[in-house]
């Protein structure tokens, strides 16, 4: 979303976040007024396992995507939408960009008739199999029911990966491509000396993300498949997580807490992740193949088929990697020249898409008309 507000102010609009505490310092260094909004969570489990909510939920829903919805929508959804009710009491804006499971603002944005856009990721998140909780969210706050869910992404969803990256046919007609640089914490933190200065061998980058990262077990598997080869890995753990725990290492590689990716990947020949979509469209951005192990988000896995369907990296389907597929996997990528141009055919495609300009001239004409924009 970053970008997006930034190309917003660049064009003379006024640009806030609604997010939790914790991303106010990043939101703030990078320029923007934030407004604490939302549930807090610890950050020291996934955060769906620190919902009081979520043993009934898991007890009422098998499929783990939807019951992730379900967490997002009765879980988060309610204090998202009392705390933005309360702020447009005050601060009204013209339109709201949310998040793709941040359902609270639809409900905000309905209250207060507002329009609102939705940023994409690599799998349209559909609201399937979520009637129920949606409309006793909805019903919380005196809405009718909406049989259709018509509501939901009605208006206008901006993609930032090319049009060839056809994981679901039935997408709704409001979604357009732009080319949408990637953002992360670089403004938070600097590249280490270290890393300009490695030897001259292939570099790999992998990390599991930040929310379902909690997998020791995942990060040995990592450093035992590096540990035998003549390339430089770079392991990223998270805030959470000590890398201490995983010493001693193999003088190949290194486990750090953070770097920020766009300081890192132009160092980099490889990316070995969890199907999250930043780290995806980050990878691809700087035209790097990649190894998708995913973990527990409901989008990683669909990604992680595409990904390897489309030729830009390999799908290891483990549940449990072990380092043999993993080391198979990450020197495939490397020594199989098609699976770099592969990734070099679709970032020049992505880089081909209508600037961000164009998604601010399609805002506007959103909070003017309030009408859908059709593709």
């Amino acid at each position: 979303m970053v970008p997006l507000a930034q190309a917003l102010r660049d064009h003379d609009h006024e640009v806030a976040f609604a997010t939790g505490e914790s991303l106010g310092p990043v939101i703030e260094r990078a320029g923007f007024r934030y407004f604490t909004c939302g549930r807090v969570c610890e950050g020291t489990r996934h955060i769906l396992e620190e919902l009081p909510e979520w043993q009934s939920i898991q007890e009422k829903v098998s499929h783990p995507g939807i019951r992730q919805l379900w967490g997002f929508i009765l879980g988060f959804a309610p204090q998202m939408a009392d705390d933005l009710i309360d702020l447009f009491g005050e601060w009204k804006p013209d339109l709201i960009v949310r998040d793709p499971v941040e359902f609270g603002s639809t409900v905000a944005a309905e209250l207060f008739d507002l329009p609102y856009a939705s940023i994409h990721w690599a799998v349209y998140i559909s609201t399937w199999g979520c009637d129920d909780p949606l409309n006793e969210l909805r019903q919380h706050y005196g809405l009718p029911d909406d049989p259709s869910f018509d509501s939901f992404d009605r208006y206008f969803i901006l993609n930032g990966l090319p049009p060839s990256w056809t994981l679901q046919e039935d997408r709704p007609r409001v979604i357009h491509h732009f080319c949408m640089p990637p953002f992360d914490q670089s403004i938070d933190g600097d590249l280490p000396a270290w890393a300009t200065s490695l030897p001259d061998q292939p570099t790999v980058y992998a990390t599991l993300g930040t929310t379902f990262n909690q997998k020791p077990g995942h990060f040995r598997a990592l450093i035992d498949a590096f540990s035998t080869e003549a390339f430089n890995a770079i392991i990223t753990v998270g805030k959470s997580i000590d890398p201490a725990q995983f010493h001693p290492l193999p003088p190949n590689v290194r486990v750090e807490q953070y770097i920020p990716q766009t300081l890192i990947l132009p160092y980099c020949d490889a990316v070995v992740f969890h199907g999250g979509f930043n780290s995806l469209h980050s990878a691809i951005w700087h035209g790097l193949p990649m190894v998708i192990i995913p973990l527990g988000g409901g989008d990683q896995r669909l990604a992680a088929v595409q990904c390897d369907e489309l030729g830009l990296g390999i799908f290891v389907d483990e549940a449990q990697p072990k380092p043999e597929t993993i080391n198979a996997a990450v020197r495939a990528v490397l020594e199989q020249p098609s699976y770099r141009q592969r990734v070099g055919q679709f970032r020049s495609e992505m880089m081909a898409l209508p600037d961000l300009s164009e998604a601010v001239r399609r805002l506007e004409n959103l909070a003017e008309t309030r009408e859908p924009q059709i593709r």
